[in-house]
Order: structure tokens, then sequence, then C-alpha cells
């Protein structure tokens, strides 16, 4: 008599993990790209050597610094060295610092985390509540002038916004520092002028998605039940509103992590990755142009990783596909 073996039955990602870890895969291959990429750049851009050494340096001292930083060895040689140091998170020394690169960018971020910060939760608590405001009362004066300042407020470049603060709140009224970092009050102008075209996007997205959630039947039925206006703001209509709201939001975190902050930091003198890139170019420091792009890349990556996450919690509707 034979015995039947039962094979065991084999183990299986759940969707939604198998999606995260895709995710992750999908990140630091993208991160490798961007750092292939930045070492093109600089190969196409010319000779480092000439270009990091002051003008009136020497032919001697300029083949002597080549072959001392490698410059001389082949394209291939160099860009695996580069890549190894990037996966080590050694860039090499900064030529402006004198110290290692990743370690100047990352006394840096800190700054960049709390200015973005801050001008998130500006533009969320003021563009949320506005948005809601203007949706409960669609078609109404106050509505489309709300929208029409909106509107505005979108198209404002940050540098313009800045300027205008510096002139208004710290310069003609001297309320507020006109740059520098280190006490609450220099955070205010910067982050005031990050968050008003963002407020202006995130008020229009969330009062269509207020005006669409409040003629759904789920709406009619709660307020036939006589809940109250607060509560049914909190229980059913905020709550159906989340992910265009957080989807939209996330998307302006992640345009403040790419580009807002380097030119608010450039205006107001604060001291994050963002002006630290901007120096790093004007001097030619590769190490530190590459150490900033790699942190940054980083910083945008894992924040789309977690705002993937969050939207399948919002709305486990929300399809993540299988392995």
């Amino acid at each position: 008599m034979t015995t039947a073996v039962l094979a065991e039955p084999r183990t299986r990602l759940s969707p939604t993990l198998a999606h995260i870890l895709r995710r992750i895969g999908s990140a630091v291959l993208t991160l490798l790209v961007v750092l292939g990429v930045v070492f093109l750049v600089f190969q196409v851009l010319g000779d480092p050597a000439r270009r990091t050494l002051p003008i009136n340096a020497s032919e001697e001292q300029v083949a002597s610094y080549r072959a001392a930083m490698g410059y001389d060895d082949p394209v291939l040689e160099q860009f695996w060295r580069f890549m190894r140091g990037a996966v080590l998170l050694d860039f090499g020394q900064s030529t402006t610092a004198g110290r290692p690169a990743i370690a100047v960018v990352m006394d840096a971020l800190p700054n960049s985390l709390l200015l973005a910060t801050t001008t998130f939760v500006i533009t969320a608590l003021v563009g949320i509540a506005l948005g809601t405001w203007a949706g409960v009362r669609a078609g109404t004066t106050a509505d489309r002038v709300l929208q029409a300042v909106g509107a505005f407020a979108s198209s404002v470049p940050e540098f313009w916004s800045g300027l205008v603060l510096i002139i208004a709140l710290a310069v003609t009224v001297p309320i507020f520092p006109t740059g520098g970092s280190g006490t609450a009050a220099a955070l205010v102008l910067p982050s005031v002028a990050m968050a008003i075209p963002p407020i202006g996007r995130l008020v229009y997205v969330v009062r269509e998605s207020v005006r669409s959630t409040m003629a759904e039947p789920f709406m009619l039925v709660a307020r036939s039940k006589g809940l109250g206006s607060s509560y049914t703001l909190r229980a059913h209509l905020l709550r159906a509103a989340a992910v265009p709201i957080v989807s939209v939001g996330g998307l302006e975190l992640t345009r403040l992590a790419i580009g807002g902050v380097v030119v608010i930091e450039s205006v107001f003198a604060w001291p994050g990755i963002g002006r630290l890139y901007v120096q790093a170019m004007q001097r030619y420091d590769i190490a530190l142009v590459s150490a900033t792009l790699f942190v940054a890349t980083a910083v945008v990556l894992a924040l789309n990783t977690l705002l993937d996450i969050l939207y399948m919690k919002l709305d486990p509707r929300i399809e993540v596909g299988t392995p």
C-alpha cells in the first residue's frame, strides 16, 4: 500500500507586500539610474580637473590633480569606482568644505526637512480648510472669489512671493528676519512663501472633491438622518475625499522636496541641501553635487513609496496587482 505524500503549499507573498517590494526595487533602480546620469553629465561637461581648479592653475597643477583624482583612468573604471562609492555612501571629499561630501549633505538635510515639513503642514491646514469651505458653499459668490484667489496663488513663482514677503515683512515692516536660520521667526517667511502656490492648487482639488462627494447618495442619506453638519464632514465627507486630497498633497510634498527648497533656500539663505546644491554647482564640486542629488532623490523615492502604502490604507479598493 502506498502512502500519498501531499506537497506542502508554496508560500506566496500577499499582493500588498509584493507591491511594496516591487516599489522598493523600482526605487533602488531609479536611484542607480540617477547616479549614472550624474556621472555622464560631468563627463560631458569637460575636464573636471580644469573646471575644479582656479583659472590661473598651471598645466602641471592640472595634470597632477587629474592623476590624484583618477580622472586619467578609463571611463568605465571611473564609472565603476563612482557607483561603488555611491553604494557605500562614499562620494569623496568636498573640494569646498574639505570633508566627506555625504557628511556635509547630512548636516544640511535636517534644515531642508524642517522647512519642507513646516510648509506641508501650512499647506494642508489652510488648503483643506479653505477647499472644504468652498466645496460646501459651491456656486456662491464667496466660492467664486476663493477660486480666483486660489488660481492666482497657484501661479505665483516662489522666488517672487519670497521677495514680496521680504520687502513687506522684513524690510518695510521689520517683523521677521530677512534670512538665516536657528529661530522660529526665521522659518516663517520661507515656509509661507513656499506654501502659497501649493495652497492654491490644493484648495481647488479639495473643493472639487468635496463638491462631488456632497452629491453622493450616502451623503444625502446621512443628512436625511439628521446628522449634524460637523459630524457629517468628519465621518463621511472628508473620509471619502481623503484619497484625492492625499494624492495632491503627496505630489506637492514631493515637488517641495525636489525644487521648492532650491529656490526658497537661495532667496532666504536657508542652510539646506537646496542652497548647498546651488553652491556646489557654482564651484563645480563634483562630490558634493553627487551626494546632494543622491540624498534628494532617495528622500523623494521614499516619500513616493510611503504615499503608495498610505493610498492602500485609505482605500482598500485600490488595485496593487498580483506578483
